[in-house]
């Protein structure tokens, strides 16, 4: 019998067993959109005053959100919650920022509208794959990246910043949205890929404990009323 080696493609990802939901990051991640309606007040006032204590604000709710994963790691507090808390609450705070900027900056809609559609997305997507394999991947570098580009962008709008700069933000934005898409699709499709073959292996083979490892195969024995199993 012939024996096939499988190679295992490490795809970061945790799989949903309990929400902790008690802890000082995911606190954070919650305080990020308590602060919404401070920022909206400031921006409300139209003032340079104003305008400061919002850019103010929306600082504070950024280091919130660095704070909140670096805590966790610090504490050893990573939660199923805390993966799906901190980017809904980016994409809540992000999401309000944008309509903000609608109503009190001329924020163009038909950019609202390409941001809003991206979130929904992967929120479904996001969705999907907790209900089918119960699982929850962590913010990759583009979703970070364009998150990051959003906030600059708002910023600009803010404070009134320079058409060019606000432009050239602009296609920024847009080209970040679609490779944020397209690096999530990407670790889906490994993940997906990955699980299925997984159960061909299983089909294949008489499954091991769940902690074996994937690329342990297992041969026949040459004799004998039952195969023992050899990993290679």
């Amino acid at each position: 019998m012939k024996l096939v080696r499988y190679k295992k493609v490490p795809i970061p990802y945790t799989r949903i067993r309990e929400l902790n939901i008690w802890t000082l990051s995911n606190f954070l991640s919650v305080l990020r959109v308590l602060l919404l309606p401070f920022i909206y007040i400031s921006l409300f006032q139209r003032t340079p005053q104003g305008d400061r204590w919002a850019i103010g604000l929306m600082l504070a709710a950024f280091l919130t959100d660095m704070l909140d994963g670096w805590m966790a790691r610090l504490r050893h507090g990573i939660s199923s919650f805390g993966k799906i808390i901190d980017p809904l609450a980016d994409k809540i705070c992000l999401g309000a920022l944008a309509i903000f900027m609608i109503v009190l900056r001329s924020f163009p809609i038909w950019l609202f509208l390409l941001i809003v559609s991206r979130d929904i997305l992967i929120m479904l997507t996001s969705a999907l794959l907790i209900r089918r394999y119960k699982i929850v991947f962590p913010a990759n570098f583009w979703g970070k990246i364009y998150s990051f580009s959003v906030a600059m962008l708002i910023s600009a709008y803010t404070l009134n910043a320079s058409g060019r700069l606000i432009l050239q933000l602009q296609m920024l934005v847009v080209v970040l949205v679609a490779a944020s898409i397209l690096g999530y699709a990407i670790i889906v499709y490994r993940y997906i890929r990955t699980h299925y073959r997984h159960q061909r292996m299983g089909r294949r083979h008489k499954p091991g404990g769940p902690d074996d490892d994937p690329s342990d195969t297992a041969a026949p024995a040459a004799a004998g009323p039952e195969s023992n199993r050899t990993a290679t």
